[in-house]
C-alpha cells in the first residue's frame, strides 16, 4: 500500500545516505593512508596518540601485537 511504499523509500533515502557518508569516510582514511605511506611509524603518530602514549612503548607494536597484550 501507498503507506508501506512511503516508509520503505524513505527507510531507503535513510541508508543512501549513510553509505554515502560511509563513503566519503573511507575516501577520507584511504587519502589519510597514502599520506602515511613510505614513513615510519613516528613520523605518522598524532599529537593525541602522543599524549595517551608518551613513552611511545605501543608505536611501534603491530596491532595483532596489540591485541594480545
Amino acid at each position: 500500500t501507498e503507506a508501506k511504499l512511503a516508509e520503505v523509500v524513505q527507510e531507503r533515502d535513510t541508508l543512501l545516505a549513510t553509505v554515502e557518508g560511509l563513503e566519503d569516510r573511507v575516501r577520507v582514511l584511504e587519502d589519510k593512508l597514502k599520506e602515511g605511506e613510505g614513513k615510519s611509524a613516528e613520523d605518522v603518530v598524532t599529537e593525541d596518540e602522543r599524549a595517551v602514549d608518551r613513552a611511545g612503548v605501543y608505536a611501534g607494536l603491530s596491532r595483532a601485537m596489540l591485541v594480545s597484550k
